[in-house]
């Protein structure tokens, strides 16, 4: 898997920020649709263990797994790993998982990276326990007032496509109504409201990690790249507006019936 944003220090202080954005809305999903605490809960895509901490504090499971692919993020994440809480690196979309099968699964912003995600969520299927549950969270759409925000997202947007994944991946999983040995407990869209210097900070540094792709490079010219690094690092620093960015996070819950 190329992940876009890569796995370098600059990418772990976004994820820091990102798991800021995101946790209240990842936290209202556990809560909504967790009814019982897992003996066992795994994070996919760890990263740095933000999400695994929040899924652990949500959930009041009695073990949490975080995995991620990223050498370098499962020895950050391991810098806070508990008797609760364990990180181990292992790539998501190879079976089987660590630790064997898990009461409950979770993944944020995962699958818009992953192609055929239809198919690896078959996969995940058959590593939980009969009633066991698969949540997943990806962007439905964004948004946007502003218009340097809007053009940075056109450009995510096709780079993504040139790797043949999709950034607004929510509403395709959305009508995977059908999963072999799961059955759909919820499919919603949670509205998240961000402030302008939080998103700007988050694509701030962002872009700093893939200004210098090749396709960038081909497709984009230079000063266009420039000043909008130049515009976003401006608002990270010194906005206070509101109301410019919303993102629409589709949360899917799936349980195994057999």
């Amino acid at each position: 898997m190329a992940y876009l944003f890569k796995d370098t220090e600059r990418a772990a202080r976004r994820l820091e920020v990102l798991a800021t954005v995101f946790a209240p809305a990842s936290r209202a999903f556990q809560q909504d649709i967790v009814q019982v605490p897992p003996q066992l809960a795994v994070d996919l895509g760890c990263g740095p263990g933000y999400t695994t901490h929040l899924l652990a504090e949500t959930t009041q499971c009695v073990r949490a797994v975080g995995l991620d692919s990223s050498e370098y993020f499962i020895a950050l994440a391991q810098q806070n790993a508990t008797e609760r809480l364990e990180f181990l690196r292992h790539d998501v979309t190879r079976l089987p998982f660590p630790g064997g099968p898990s009461d409950l699964i979770s993944c944020r912003m995962l699958l818009t990276h992953l192609r055929d995600p239809q198919a690896v969520i078959e996969l995940w299927a058959t590593q939980l326990h009969p009633h066991g549950l698969l949540l997943l969270e990806e962007v439905e759409g964004i948004d946007i007032k502003l218009p340097l925000f809007r053009s940075y997202l056109e450009i995510v947007a096709a780079m993504m496509a040139h790797q043949e994944n999709m950034l607004y991946i929510g509403s395709l999983l959305d009508q995977q109504r059908n999963v072999h040995g799961l059955i759909r407990r919820m499919s919603r869209v949670y509205r998240l409201p961000v402030s302008t210097k939080q998103a700007a900070t988050m694509f701030y540094l962002n872009i700093q990690t893939w200004k210098d792709q090749p396709f960038v490079q081909q497709h984009f010219a230079a000063d266009v790249i420039e000043n909008m690094e130049q515009e976003l690092q401006e608002l990270s620093e010194n906005s206070t507006s509101e109301g410019e960015i919303e993102w629409s996070m589709r949360q899917i819950a799936y349980e195994r019936i057999i």
